[in-house]
């Protein structure tokens, strides 16, 4: 019984990194960081973690319906990503890492990640999204803004 038990407690992947860190990064799932994302990373100065989210679209007894997750087509996407901009801050002499995060809830997950790692500012891409778009998935940088609080700072450098 103790097994069983152990078995489903357990989290697939590797443990999330928990070093401390100045700033997170947050991409977009469907390409790297831009040039204003990589130079105001290395104007901010210190350790920059980079996280992006893909989105598990539909839950069906609390567990995620396989149709509804990311596909492959989409992880490739992502890891490329996460790689491009990964070396693209390396190569500029930043202490770097980076994490992909499947989750339904974006805002939660970069949340906890972000207060797991003591960070004091997110940057991100500004958004391209319409209003109506923005008014049915909710704005990412609105959501961690309020989420986060004062003690840090959530920027979309132009």
């Amino acid at each position: 019984m103790t097994a069983a038990l152990a078995r489903l407690g357990r989290r697939r992947g590797d443990p999330p990194p928990s070093s401390p860190c100045d700033v997170v990064m947050v991409l977009r799932p469907d390409t790297a960081a831009s040039a204003a994302l990589v130079s105001a990373a290395r104007a901010a100065g210190g350790t920059v973690a980079v996280v992006l989210p893909l989105t598990i679209h539909g839950y069906a007894f609390g567990l995620p319906n396989p149709g509804l997750l990311p596909t492959a087509r989409e992880r490739r996407t992502a890891e490329a990503a996460i790689t491009d901009t990964v070396r693209r801050l390396r190569r500029a002499g930043i202490d770097v890492d980076g994490q992909i995060v499947v989750t339904r809830h974006a805002h939660r997950a970069i949340a906890r990640i972000v207060k797991r790692r003591a960070a004091t500012r997110v940057l991100m891409e500004r958004t391209t999204a319409g209003r109506l778009r923005r008014l049915v998935e909710g704005d990412l940088a609105r959501q961690l803004a309020r989420r986060l609080g004062a003690g840090v700072r959530v920027e979309s450098p132009a």
